[in-house]
């Protein structure tokens, strides 16, 4: 539980570094994702594949660890805290059907359509222009905020219990722990959030 949450919490800080992309403009941002998707394609088919896997045995690891717990209460999760085990089943859902539609729109266009592009020549997904006309709509950027919110919660939790999970259980570093969880939370969410609220300001591109 605490190597998939490590994995999973590690890819949205590099997935964050690429969506800030977005601030250069439409092409730079393009050339970024037809880098990915086609030169890089040998790396990152297999990366989204571990993607899925890891972010399917991290489901299924909760699912059988809360029976546990409601079976025999062992600590699943070392956090002195209650509170956010309380509520980590509930975001993890959330979260789950989140990153559905989430894949779809952006990575697949199911939202704002496949848009096209061609830069120096070369045919491309316009992943600018999706990725602003969906922000665009107010309910939507709204929306998104409000799951990046859970997500700021549910990392907020679950970095600290990854880490004391594998081990990193001591008073001295405790502390430290403790903040970092909340920091990278902050962080995360509250840097997702500034580029949809940013991409809303935007209006949209024809």
């Amino acid at each position: 539980m605490g190597m998939t949450g490590v994995f999973l919490y590690s890819f949205l800080f590099v997935h964050l570094l690429g969506n800030l992309g977005l601030l250069a403009g439409a092409e730079r941002f393009n050339k970024y994702g037809y880098l990915l998707l086609h030169h890089l394609a040998e790396l990152i088919i297999p990366a989204e594949i571990a993607l899925i896997l890891a972010l399917l045995a991290h489901a299924v690891l909760a699912i059988q660890l809360s029976r546990e717990n409601r079976a025999a209460r062992p600590v699943a999760y070392k956090v002195k805290s209650s509170g956010g085990r309380k509520t980590m089943m509930v975001t993890g859902i959330v979260i789950l059907v989140y990153i559905i539609e989430h894949v779809a729109h952006f990575r697949y266009g199911a939202v704002t359509g496949a848009h096209r592009v061609i830069y120096d020549g070369v045919e491309m997904r316009d992943l600018y222009k999706t990725v602003m006309n969906g922000f665009a709509v107010w309910w939507y950027a709204l929306a998104y905020v409000a799951v990046l919110l859970l997500i700021g919660s549910h990392l907020a939790h679950g970095v600290q219990s990854s880490f004391q999970s594998l081990g990193f259980n001591h008073p001295k570093w405790n502390p430290i722990i403790y903040w970092f969880s909340r920091g990278y939370a902050v962080l995360i969410s509250g840097g997702f959030s500034f580029l949809a609220i940013w991409a809303y300001f935007q209006g949209g591109v024809p």
